[in-house]
């Protein structure tokens, strides 16, 4: 639980912040925020509660929403700002520029930090494809149940498909372990 020193709740108060209004005095220091609102004043106690239901909200909202509210915050707040460029952005050890920290692997779709040190084996895969195992589904009839290789009867029944490159069954590691590999090569420059 968040509190101000003095073991008292913070408050995010909502009722008089806009956007060309300034922090008030009270603003930081006892964590309280105010914004304008149509309807009513609303004062919010940061808590338990609150963290969980903006956890919550922040799971649901549109990345779209989530995205403008974001440039917004490291526009108007320095400390956003500062906290987002130390997750997200990072100095390329080679040719030191400005780039971002976070990649997907082609390989296994995941995201990695590129400033650790790749290991064997922190990726694995399958480079083969999925098929359905029809002795698996003997009692599938594509007519009435429609066909078997959905996305919904691979996520249900992964023991019912094989891979094409290990034959092993959908829900098993992958068979090949390596390095994660960048989705997207940077290019390295000409010696």
């Amino acid at each position: 639980m968040t509190s101000n020193g003095d073991n008292e709740p913070e408050v995010i108060d909502l009722t008089t912040l806009s956007e060309s209004s300034s922090e008030d005095e009270d603003g930081a220091a006892n964590g309280s925020l105010r914004a304008e609102s149509d309807m009513s004043e609303v004062e919010i106690h940061l808590n338990e509660e609150t963290r969980t239901q903006l956890k919550n909200v922040i799971n649901t909202v549109s990345a779209t929403r989530l995205r403008e509210v974001l440039v917004e915050l490291i526009e108007t707040e320095q400390a956003i700002e500062i906290a987002l460029t130390k997750e997200f952005i990072t100095l390329d050890r080679e040719s030191h520029k400005i780039v971002p920290r976070w990649e997907t692997c082609s390989n296994c779709d995941e995201d990695y930090d590129v400033n650790t040190e790749r290991a064997d084996g922190e990726c694995q895969f399958h480079p083969g494809d999925l098929e359905a195992d029809e002795d698996f589904f003997a009692d599938h009839d594509e007519r009435v149940h429609g066909p078997m290789d959905t996305e919904e009867n691979r996520a249900e029944f992964p023991e019912g498909f094989t891979w094409t490159c290990c034959e092993g069954r959908g829900h098993e590691p992958g068979c090949v372990q390596e390095r994660h590999q960048a989705a997207v090569p940077r290019k390295r420059r000409r010696l």
